[in-house]
């Protein structure tokens, strides 16, 4: 099992004591130490959002998320150097491409299945048109330049995701290790 069927199990815990009989708070204290040990981590609310806010309905916490993913965005479109900025206008475009990037590579990273398929690739025993196969939905409203950027970044979200869930999940086995069963 791993990292993320745990965390989600925990989710769903009844009992979140945690002694030798009960471990199920293991996996959220995981990755609350593994955010802890690196600042600027947004893995747990990545984690938080994707996996948890059907279960907690907290709309905050993706409201909170598209802002710290938007600063994150311009970070690394302005290293990147996708457009330039040297006039107030070319500032202001950036802007909106950031914000607009951040958005969809958000949307596309919580819920990118191929709605005609359901993620399987396939569709009346047949390769499925619309995924191609890949059980990904194309990226919507996106043209060219910003459509390679936004997959860029769902590329970025996901090394997050799991970067971060490693981190974690080694927590709770250096964890489990000490306090043996």
């Amino acid at each position: 099992m791993g990292f993320i069927d745990r965390y989600v199990r925990a989710l769903g815990a009844s009992n979140l004591q945690d002694d030798a009989r009960h471990r199920q708070a293991e996996p959220l204290l995981a990755s609350a130490f593994a955010a802890a040990a690196v600042s600027g981590d947004i893995g747990p609310l990545l984690h938080r959002v994707k996996y948890a806010d059907d279960l907690m309905r907290d709309p905050g916490n993706l409201a909170q998320l598209l802002r710290l993913w938007t600063a994150e965005v311009v970070k690394r479109g302005r290293h990147r150097k996708w457009v330039p900025e040297n006039t107030a206008w070319d500032a202001q475009a950036a802007q909106k491409l950031y914000r607009t990037v951040a958005e969809l590579s958000l949307a596309h990273w919580l819920d990118g299945i191929c709605r005609a398929c359901g993620g399987s690739g396939q569709l009346n025993q047949q390769v499925c048109r619309d995924c191609e196969g890949r059980g990904d939905a194309p990226i919507q409203d996106a043209g060219g330049f910003v459509r390679e950027r936004v997959k860029d970044m769902v590329s970025e979200l996901h090394g997050i995701a799991s970067s971060h869930a490693a981190r974690a999940n080694a927590r709770l086995n250096v964890r489990r290790s000490t306090n043996p069963k």
